[in-house]
């Protein structure tokens, strides 16, 4: 499904909106945070927002995120809702997400019939220390992604498109099965054993930091020493925080980042349902 030109415009204006609110509540508490993924990208190549992109990426150092998430319900107005494993108990998101709260919906397939915040979103994703033996990486990277679809069986009942085939049909029936036997697994286990694998190296001297969130081994994999001191970037017309070897972040996460895709790949994802 592709976007109407006033949907996405209309989407770009209500991000930046929450962008800039979260930006604020961050300089007033001294928390630092980037752009990470497509809004890093589309502030280098485009200045803002990719042209047919639909979200907005920020990351944070574990620390600061901690932080961001126990400050934010207090600090945001009315207008917005940090949505969090410790916000919300049906959330189906591992990170954060700070949503409009003043009845747009943008919501998945998959989420459609959860009992959740459903407004148009911004995405906050922890960075943590990652261990510098390859091996132990590799071990650490293997458990989160194992937590990570135990997350996901269990608070997420459907698969994320409707299932239109008989393969699709059969993924649906056997998502379903996955999601009921999960259900009998205590979710605070399930979300204290993913946070204890993901931070445990933290505070012990790694020269690395990820976002284990990112399926693939090493997508947002940066020595300290190209994240930190953080420079700053026009993201439409505003000044953002951005890592300061940005350039390794963007080669690191998308190879030839300058290069346009295809024309038939330049589309974001519209949701199943949009209302704005």
């Amino acid at each position: 499904m592709i976007y109407t030109k006033s949907e996405l415009i209309n989407i770009h204006k209500i991000e930046l909106e929450i962008l800039c609110e979260v930006q604020n509540i961050c300089n007033e508490a001294g928390i630092e945070f980037f752009l990470a993924g497509g809004t890093a990208l589309g502030a280098i190549r485009h200045g803002g927002f990719i042209p047919w992109d639909d979200d907005i990426d920020i990351g944070m150092t574990r620390d600061n995120y901690n932080k961001f998430i126990e400050i934010a319900p207090q600090k945001l107005s009315d207008k917005y809702f940090l949505q969090s494993i410790n916000t919300e108990a049906g959330t189906p998101y591992l990170y954060c997400k700070v949503r409009e709260n003043t009845g747009t919906v943008f919501i998945e397939y998959c989420n459609r019939n959860l009992n959740i915040h459903k407004g148009v979103y911004i995405d906050i994703f922890p960075f943590d220390e990652v261990p510098d033996d390859d091996n132990l990486g590799n071990e650490q990277f293997n458990k989160v992604m194992k937590y990570v679809r135990y997350f996901t069986f269990r608070n997420t009942p459907d698969i994320s498109q409707p299932p239109l085939t008989i393969k699709d049909k059969c993924k649906f029936v056997l998502r379903r099965f996955m999601h009921y036997i999960f259900m009998l697994v205590p979710r605070k286990y399930i979300n204290n054993k993913l946070e204890k694998e993901m931070t445990k190296y933290n505070g012990t001297n790694q020269k690395n930091m990820d976002c284990l969130f990112f399926p693939i081994r090493k997508g947002d994999y940066m020595a300290k020493t190209d994240m930190f001191p953080l420079t700053h970037k026009l993201f439409e017309g505003i000044e953002m925080p951005m890592l300061n070897h940005w350039d390794v972040y963007l080669k690191t996460h998308y190879g030839n980042y300058m290069e346009y895709p295809p024309e038939e790949k330049r589309f974001g994802h519209k949701p199943y349902k949009i209302v704005i």
